[in-house]
This record gives C-alpha cells, structure tokens and sequence, in this order.
C-alpha cells in the first residue's frame, strides 16, 4: 500500500508531501489545479517514462520518493531479499526517482541505485495505474490471455508454469536438432581431419619427457669431439700426465705421514689427504670410462634431430608440450566418436523432440481446458459486474481460438469480445467500446481480478470520464466496494464519486512568491461538503446546494 509520496521540483509542485490511507482515496479539484501532475508523479516514482519537461523550471532536479508498506507482498519482499535490499523494517519500502536535466535519470530503491530494468520489475507488483494513456494493457488482445490466467489462477497458473517450462525445452532440442543438420556436411568433412589428427599423433608413440631428453642427448652427441678431448685431458691431469696431481699429492701424502710420526696432530691433515687421493684415483677411473663411452656417432645424432623436430612440428599444431598434445588426441577422439555416432546421435534427438511435442500438447489440451472452464464463469462474472455498472443489456465473451503457433502461454488466441446493445453481434473489446464503457468495463476487470491480483494499490485517472448519471453512481459504488480489500486512489471530477471516498483530497494551485504551486489537503466533513458543493455548482454555492451535497455525502456514507 502506498503510504507517502513527496514530490519536489516537479511541474508546478515545487515541494509537496501527501500521506495517503487504505481504502479509496478520491482527488478533486479545479481544472488545471493539477491533480493528474500526482499520478505523473505516481507514474515516474514507479518507473514510468521520466521527461525533463516534468522538471520544475528554474531547477536542475525534481525528486519522487514514495513510500509502500509491503509486510503482506511476497512477491516484493522475495525480490528485495534476492536483489539484497531488504530494509532493516520489512514492512516497509523507499522507492526514489531523481530526474536530472542535464544528466542520467537516477533510480533507487531503499537508497540504493538500481536499473531502471531492475526497479521496473519490482514495481509492477506495487502500483496499477489507469487512466486515458494507460488503459492499453486492457484494450490490448495480446494481454486478455494473462488477465484469463490470471482470474483462474490455482491450478490454471501452475499448468501455464508447466507449459512454458516444457516450451523452452521443446525449443531448445529444437534448436539442438536444426544445429545438428546445419553441421551434418561440416560434420562428414571433419570426420576425415579427426582421424589424419589422430592417427598422426598415435603413429608417433609419444612418451611423456622424450622432448626433454632428447634435447639433451643431441647436445652430447653433437659436442661428442670436444667432450673426448677435454675428459682425456683431465685425466691427464689428474692421472695420466709425466707430473699429474695424483703424483704429487701422493709425495704431500707420504711428508705428512713422517710430520705425523712425529706430531701426532698432523695425523687427521694426513688422513684427510690420503683420503683425496683415493678419492682422486677413483675420479681418474670414472674419467677414463666416461671418455671410452663417447663415440661419434652422424646416424644416431640425425636420427634425435629428426625426432626432435617432427615433435616440435606436432607442438606447432596440437599443442605447447607432449601433454597437451596428448590431451588433444583424447578431445579428437570424443570428436571422433561423435561423428560416427552421428546419425544415431540425431535421431535420438528427433526421437526426444517427437517425445516433448507430445508432452507439450497434452499439457496445453489440459490448460486450454482449463482456461474454457476459468472463461466461461469470467463471463458470468463480467457480465453481472457489467450490469451492475448500468450496462444492462450488455454481452460478454471470452472468444477462446486454436493457435497455430506453439509458445510459452500455450496454444490459444485469446480475445475479449463484447456487444453493449441488444442485437448487436459480439465484436472485439478494442473496436467498439467508448471511452465511458472502457472505463466501466476496466472497473468491472478490475473487481473481479481484485483478489487475483498482487498488486495492493490501484490509481484510476479521472474514470469518470464518459460515464454520467446512473452509470455514474454505479461506478462510484463500485470503487467503493473496490476499497475494501485495495487502496484506491482516483482523481475525479465528479461530486458522486468523490462522496463515496473512504478519504477525499482538494488539490489546490496557489500564487506564492510569484511562482505557482500546487498544495493537496485531506479534507475534514464540513471540507468535504463544501467541496462537493463547488463541484456541483462551480464557484457559486448556494445553500441549495450545500443541502445537496451534504445529502450526496451522507447518502455515500450510509453505503459504506
């Protein structure tokens, strides 16, 4: 329910702050005072088209907050706790729209910024707005199979959940089939490529590390010359020379064993030393056979050349190292299998989808059942709604037909059609109503779906339009009893209506400061009479007439 909207800087509002109550909320005032600027504003703070133009002149800015109590919307709390902006009091809700001349449009929800997209989806289960521009959605053939859905409600919304769940898989394997013939010729052509990539990579016996140690062998055997001669030349040196190290570290050896006859603490520098000539010898032994193992070998270093460059060729197209190439050859042989398979592959997947248009036409024969029954007490419904609202002769009828196409909401057109006058055919809703009867027929929608619909408040924009005497006070009525269970807020002109309101608000335009604004007050019992009066009368009210509309008021009051 919509609790407070305070507007600053928007049209002639330069700062205007309404609190508004359950029940039905009637707006009045002169012509032009600008009641319809507040459901502009309504419009905006819900997410509505935000023009400069509404910017107050001489400002940069205007600003909409309003204020909602949602403690019974689950629809809004279940998203705010999704969107993680729930508020630290639940039952409340701050929405915020910030228009900006010379800028971006700024959108807010509990203070923080959101898309337009996001607030949008929000709000549309806070506010219902009708009025001349908005009454679209009813005139609107493509919206009448929601508002069907939406009076059956139950177990009707739940098969339309089903079938439009079961649609999207039915298209998707769809999708999956026709992308499968669009590839069914690429897919033949890959089969020959899959198999060259694998038995390529298989004929080459890879073996994980090879690159590395064949890297390394072909160093040595290219070097094989250079390392003969230098390990020969440092067992010369240490071994085999006229005067190698062996030589004389052995002479060191033997001073120190005669040092250490005589100093024993020269003994550990002499086992120390004898134990590097050991070391030297075996050195020496281990040199001599390294070198006897080097051989220069043409065929042997071309043939690790050659391997090493048909890997790097493999790398160059499969892979960085042997184990991506590896892993490479695992993917083409998925691929493989997938183009063997590939006739039995699709139609598996025709099979499926002949499955799932089965599925989904069963499901769809149940929801249009369902959806003729739903229709059929719709008729009864709006009819006597319709009735009610002085149509008397009225006939309604939900016009059920088969849908060629399939789609998300089933396989029905839907369409309202109506004849207002006895021996009239039944024609569509949008091509034969007037302005008053499209009101009237709105308001009897309205009453029916009331206990359907999420959304709590409901803001009619001068429904009076077009409607005058009986049908007048019927209207009145039923706003009324609309009350009871919504909030209704209505800008009317018309004295009737105004005097049902469980809550009446004069929108004022003043002079202040040589700028015109706009002042809206909640009127108390003898405010109201008066204000019926003038709207009965105009400027002269004559005692007359406050009789009158004290007599309108109270009559309005005994309905309640």
């Amino acid at each position: 329910m919509l609790k407070k909207i305070i507007i600053k800087n928007f049209a002639l509002i330069d700062n205007l702050e309404v609190d508004f109550h359950p029940g039905f909320n009637a707006l009045t005032g002169e012509t032009g005072a600008g009641k319809s600027i507040i459901i502009d504003a309504v419009d905006i703070v819900i997410g509505g088209q935000g023009l400069t133009d509404f910017i107050r002149s001489g400002e940069q800015t205007a600003l909409i907050e309003a204020f909602f109590e949602i403690d019974s919307n689950k629809k809004v709390i279940n998203m705010l706790q999704k969107l993680e902006l729930v508020p630290e009091e639940t039952e409340y809700l701050i929405l915020s729209r910030e228009l900006v001349r010379n800028g971006k449009n700024i959108s807010r929800i509990n203070g923080r910024s959101v898309t337009l997209s996001v607030y949008k989806e929000l709000t549309k289960n806070l506010v219902d707005i009708y009025g001349q521009h908005h009454q679209q959605s009813l005139l609107d053939p493509q919206k009448h199979i929601d508002l069907v859905d939406l009076f059956g409600g139950g177990q009707l919304l739940e098969l339309r959940v089903q079938v439009a769940m079961i649609y999207e898989e039915l298209v998707n394997i769809e999708k999956s089939l026709k992308k499968m013939d669009e590839l069914e010729k690429e897919q033949a052509r890959m089969a020959d490529v899959y198999r060259f990539q694998y038995d390529e990579i298989e004929n080459s016996q890879l073996v994980i590390g090879e690159d590395t140690s064949l890297a390394s062998e072909k160093k040595i055997l290219a070097h094989s010359e250079k390392l003969t001669l230098l390990s020969e030349q440092v067992y010369d040196i240490l071994y085999g020379g006229q005067r190698n190290a062996s030589d004389l570290i052995n002479e060191a050896v033997h001073n120190l064993k005669e040092i250490s006859s005589i100093d024993p603490a020269a003994s550990q520098m002499y086992e120390n030393l004898q134990s590097v000539l050991y070391q030297i010898e075996d050195l020496s032994r281990d040199i001599r056979t390294y070198s006897s193992n080097i051989e220069y070998d043409p065929d042997k270093l071309q043939e690790v050349d050659d391997r090493l460059m048909m890997l790097n060729q493999l790398k160059k197209k499969y892979g960085n190292t042997i184990e991506e190439i590896i892993e490479f050859q695992k993917q083409i042989a998925s691929s493989m299998e997938a183009a063997e398979n590939w006739e039995a592959t699709k139609n598996k997947i025709a099979e499926s989808l002949d499955q799932k248009k089965a599925e989904y036409y069963n499901i769809t024969a149940k929801l249009t059942e369902h959806r003729r029954r739903v229709a059929g007490k719709l008729n009864e419904e709006i009819t006597i709604q319709l009735k009610e609202l002085n149509i008397p002769h009225v006939s309604f009828e939900v016009n059920i037909q088969p849908k060629e196409i399939k789609s998300s909401q089933g396989m029905d057109d839907i369409e309202f059609m109506i004849s207002p006058n006895v021996g009239e055919p039944l024609k569509p809703l949008s091509k034969i109503v007037s302005g008053g009867e499209a009101s009237r027929i709105m308001l009897a929608f309205k009453t029916v779906l009331s206990e359907a619909d999420s959304v709590s408040t409901m803001i009619f924009d001068e429904v009076d339009a077009g409607v005058g005497g009986i049908a007048l006070q019927s209207v009145a009525r039923k706003l009324s009893h609309l009350g009871t269970n919504k909030q209704v807020v209505c800008v009317t002109h018309s004295p009737h209506i105004a005097a049902y309101a469980d809550n009446h608000y004069k929108i004022e335009k003043t002079v202040e400061s040589k700028r015109t604004v706009t002042k809206i007050n909640l009127l108390a019992y003898d405010q109201r009479i008066y204000e019926i009066a003038r709207m009965l009368s105009g400027d002269k009210i004559t005692e007359v007439t406050r009789k009158h509309a004290e007599e309108i008021l109270k009559s309005s009051l005994r309905f309640h």
